[in-house]
């Protein structure tokens, strides 16, 4: 692996680690103070949380693979292939969890807009693992990293009055 793509995932697992852990230190003050988190709050910081996660170890992966001895472009192949199942399940599993425990009811539109370009994204991921479109590289990978932990910022952005509103 080259090391230009190896500090690449380096960086982005430190950034991820860093929402992860501004996440639990959130939950925590919040706790502190006496104002536990609902179930929607609980639903955004448990999101965050694992898509921090998720970016994490997708993007030691790489480095821990490439170490392991996968060379490109099977290296990219698999990887995608993981990063591709974990964004068609995930997506679902949270939909789910949105609709039928925490809020029924249609989603907003800035939550439909994050989960259609999920779908590009992971589209693209499963192009580079199974057509030689993308020539088997590292780029649709580490789109597909960076989108894991983009569109868990973009949903703490969008949804941050949930955190700042009163009981």
């Amino acid at each position: 692996m080259d090391h230009l793509y190896s500090d690449y995932f380096l960086n982005l697992a430190q950034v991820a680690i860093g929402f992860v852990a501004f996440s639990t230190i959130a939950v925590v003050l919040r706790e502190m103070m006496g104002m536990p988190l609902d179930r929607f709050q609980t639903l955004l910081v448990r999101f965050v949380i694992e898509c921090g996660l998720a970016a994490t170890i997708f993007a030691l992966g790489a480095v821990l693979l490439a170490i392991v001895g996968l060379t490109p472009p099977l290296l990219w192949r698999v990887l995608s292939a993981g990063l591709g199942l974990y964004g068609l399940a995930y997506p679902i599993h949270y939909v789910y969890v949105r609709r039928r425990r925490v809020r029924p009811g249609p989603l907003p539109l800035y939550a439909t807009t994050i989960f259609l370009l999920d779908m590009v994204v992971d589209a693209e991921l499963w192009l580079n693992a199974l057509t030689p479109i993308f020539h088997f590289s590292v780029g649709p990978y580490a789109i597909g990293v960076t989108w894991v932990l983009t569109q868990a910022g973009l949903i703490l952005l969008f949804t941050f009055g949930e955190f700042i509103r009163k009981e």
